[in-house]
């Protein structure tokens, strides 16, 4: 069986699959079919084969488009003459609806099997639901096609793979596994066996050629052999790993297996099958180009085969035919322009067209001569001067030059090829009073402007300066403060005006103002970089074509100081004093001062102020520049000595721990600030208004004033009876009497003292009798005594007190 036949093809077109083809047998004049398959590059749903012209012997074709396969058999199954066969054959066309097809190869062969071209060998889909991996590698070695040893399919490449899965009659075993070494996928079936095809899992690698599905192998259970997936899963025709015996039904379980013919050791050769194939001529190589500004442009492509050609378009679909073969100049372009071309062969004008750009750069839109000029300040008239060449871009480019690149250079040649370029910042015309700008965009392109450089003998009067003054008055007293510039630019630009359009620039130094480089741009808010003096050099050029009409340290900034003075913080007036008198002290300069009270009413225009009452008084201070300081509060805190009576006291008495308590709340005292001492005039003072553990008899309570306005003081009696006493004429607790007693009690009060047996002892006056431990004159013995007081206050009133004492001798 012999078939010629590798043609290019047209898109949409029809197209014999043979130019020739023969059978030869020496033994048989007929054959009950013939299969005819797209072997390589099938695209179901687009490739279709079918049979023309008139074939009264062959019954009509059976076309299965999920393999991709033509059946010529005779009318009613009967054998078919190799006369009438070899004829069906060269009328059977191809046709593909695609306006892009791949290229095919077409197999023809007697058997049902379908065969490849590209590896001879022949594959076939054996159904058999629910059969093991093991069972089928077994089924398939037992299988002959043809003298030629079957084994589970070894798929090395895309179109063994395609030929297998997608164009099979159903899905099946194929003959690789990681079970020797799990995750070390080989081939262990047919000629290929110990080929490793696959390292991993999902994400692992190939060393060779692979087409496992999405997420696969994965490894789920014990899964060490290939399986081709079932339709609809997936990839078409792609491979997962199931366990030997698969799943018991569904997508994952085996429906079958895949059998290869060819290449085992001992098969004899074939002559069964024969085959053809057809080319889509294509576009190997694009070459677009791109020129900057206006002209024609020289487009190329490559084609895949050489017999093929390239036709020029100047639409994507349809348009003109503009041209033919591997070149094409374009017309004279103004803007981006894209072309078509397809690859044809024998006239073809279908298929899919690549496009190739033409690009038209635009140009940069400039001057192309200017005239900069520059002030000459160095004091030398002689015409040479610094110049910032950056300074003229916008001129150059109209106020366009964001994005551009803008380079200088000595002369038109080293513009033009771009190279020596001058320091733009910093050029001195003495070395040369022209220079080139070349001025390029984001896409190479260029334009060169000449600059004509100048030096204006335009300037100031000599001495000419304005001064701008200003306080102090910030925050801080550091000799800095801000300046609107602007407000000296008038006076400058009509020292030089003469009907041009000027304005007015401000820099630090000479340098900066001849290169126009760090320019205060803040002129309404600037701030002097020099404590108190600093002088600004001034620009005035014209803002038609920048140039320099006067240049030069023309402006003088003057901060002056902020007043400062102290004030001794602090002062306490007595409200039963005389007035105090506040004073501003340690004055930097001569100034006036204005002292307000808390209200605002102004108290005195002199550094001192006499005040008579406790306030916050506020005093600034105003320079002969008319800088005012800081204001300073003073605050005079008033306060005065304790007021205090005997109903200011609580007394604890008669008790085990006497106490006196002063009451101080709401400035029941007055208005001072007060701490307390008993009975010590200097102290030790408290701030605590309560005294325990206090002896009984009289006290002094001292009130002091934190502040000195002075010390109240009042005398406070602690009522007491003495529990014993040891009449031994020690000095020392040698009579009994009462303590504490005080003038609100009168003379008529008495003390009746028994012994333990009621017996009456000695009565005594409570003010100032006393009882020495005798009766009648005899001392008594130890023993303990009972008293009963009976203290008549001034009111009449007679208080009751009873106890008992020791007599210790």
């Amino acid at each position: 069986m012999t078939a010629t036949g590798n043609q290019a093809y047209c898109a949409k077109s029809q197209i014999k699959i043979v130019t020739d083809f023969d059978i030869v047998d020496p033994d048989d004049t007929s054959i009950l079919a013939l299969y005819v398959q797209i072997s390589a590059g099938y695209v179901l749903g687009e490739d279709t084969l079918s049979l023309i012209g008139n074939h009264p012997n062959i019954a009509p074709p059976i076309w299965n488009s999920l393999e991709g396969k033509l059946t010529l058999e005779g009318v009613a199954s009967a054998p078919v003459s190799y006369i009438d066969i070899i004829a069906a054959v060269k009328d059977i066309v191809f046709q593909s609806t695609s306006n892009n097809p791949s290229d095919k190869s077409f197999s023809i062969t007697i058997g049902d099997a379908n065969f490849l071209p590209s590896t001879g060998h022949y594959y076939e889909y054996v159904p058999a639901v629910g059969i093991t991996w093991t069972n089928a590698k077994t089924a398939a070695e037992l299988r002959i096609y043809y003298g030629l040893q079957g084994y589970l399919a070894t798929l090395t490449s895309a179109e063994e793979a395609q030929l297998c899965g997608e164009q099979a009659a159903g899905a099946g075993w194929i003959g690789g596994s990681d079970a020797e070494t799990e995750g070390t996928w080989k081939w262990v079936t047919g000629p290929e066996s110990g080929t490793i095809f696959w390292y991993g899992l999902a994400n692992g690698y190939s060393p060779n050629f692979s087409f496992w599905n999405n997420g696969e192998p994965n490894q789920t259970g014990d899964e060490d052999y290939a399986h081709i997936t079932a339709p609809g899963v997936g990839i078409p025709g792609s491979w997962n790993d199931l366990r030997n015996t698969g799943e018991a039904d569904g997508n994952f379980q085996p429906k079958g297996y895949i059998v290869e013919y060819g290449g085992m050791p001992g098969d004899n050769p074939l002559n069964i099958a024969a085959s053809t194939t057809i080319y889509v001529p294509t576009i190997a190589n694009t070459y677009p180009n791109s020129r900057c500004g206006v002209g024609s442009l020289n487009l190329a492509a490559d084609v895949s085969v050489p017999t093929a050609t390239v036709y020029w378009f100047d639409a994507l679909t349809g348009g003109n035919l503009i041209g033919t073969g591997l070149t094409y100049t374009t017309p004279i372009l103004t803007l981006t322009t894209t072309y078509y071309a397809l690859a044809s062969e024998n006239g073809c004008t279908d298929g899919t067209r690549t496009p190739i750009v033409a690009t038209i750069y635009q140009v940069p839109i400039i001057q192309s001569n200017i005239t900069f000029k520059n002030c000459d300040d160095d004091s030398v008239p002689d015409g040479i001067a610094n110049f910032n060449l950056n300074e003229a871009n916008d001129i150059i480019t109209n106020n366009a030059s964001s994005g551009l690149t803008i380079t200088y250079y000595m002369s038109l040649s080293d513009a033009n090829l771009g190279v020596n370029a001058l320091n733009a910042s910093l050029y001195n015309n003495s070395n040369g009073n022209t220079v080139y700008a070349r001025v390029e965009n984001v896409n190479a392109c260029f334009m060169v402007c000449t600059v004509n450089l100048q030096v204006s003998t335009t300037s100031f009067p000599i001495g000419f300066f304005q001064e701008l003054d200003s306080c102090d008055d910030d925050n801080v007293i550091d000799g800095l403060t801000e300046f609107d510039l602007s407000q000296a630019s008038s006076m400058f630009i009509s020292q030089l005006s003469s009907g041009q359009n000027l304005s007015v620039h401000y820099y630090k130094n000479l340098s900066d103002a001849q290169l126009e480089q760090n320019e205060i741009l803040n002129q309404t808010t600037y701030t002097n970089g020099v404590a108190f003096s600093e002088t600004l050099y001034v620009r005035v050029e014209s803002d038609d074509n920048g140039d320099c009409y006067g240049i030069g340290p023309h402006l003088l900034l003057t901060v002056h100081p902020r007043p400062e003075f102290e004030v001794e913080q602090t002062e306490v007036y007595c409200s039963d004093n005389i007035p105090i008198t506040l004073e501003a002290i340690n004055a930097s300069g001569n100034f006036t001062y204005e002292w307000k009270d808390d209200s605002g009413q102004v108290i005195s225009n002199l550094p001192i102020a006499s005040v008579a009452s406790g306030n916050s008084y506020t005093v600034t201070a105003t320079s002969a520049s008319g800088c005012e300081s800081f204001p300073i509060s003073y605050t005079v805190k008033e306060s005065a000595m304790a007021s205090i009576d005997l109903d200011d006291i609580t007394i604890i008495e008669l008790s085990d721990n006497n106490g006196i308590s002063i009451n101080n709340s709401n400035n029941n005292l007055g208005i001072g600030d007060y701490e307390f001492a008993l009975d010590r005039i200097d102290g030790p003072y408290q701030n605590e208004a309560v005294f325990s553990g206090v002896a009984a008899g009289m006290h002094t309570v001292y009130i002091r004033d934190k502040n000195l306005c002075g010390i109240a003081q009042i005398d406070v009696f602690i009522l007491g009876f003495p529990k014993f006493f040891t009449p031994n004429n020690d000095g020392k607790n040698d009579t009994w009497h009462v303590m504490g007693l005080g003038s609100e009690f009168t003379n008529a009060s008495v003390v009746n003292i028994f012994d333990r047996y009621g017996k009456l002892i000695k009565q005594i006056n409570a003010k100032n009798g006393v009882w020495d431990g005798t009766f009648n004159s005899e001392p008594l013995a130890d023993s303990d005594y009972w008293f009963l007081a009976e203290l008549v206050e001034a009111t009449g009133n007679i208080r009751t007190y009873k106890g008992h004492f020791s007599l210790v001798r």
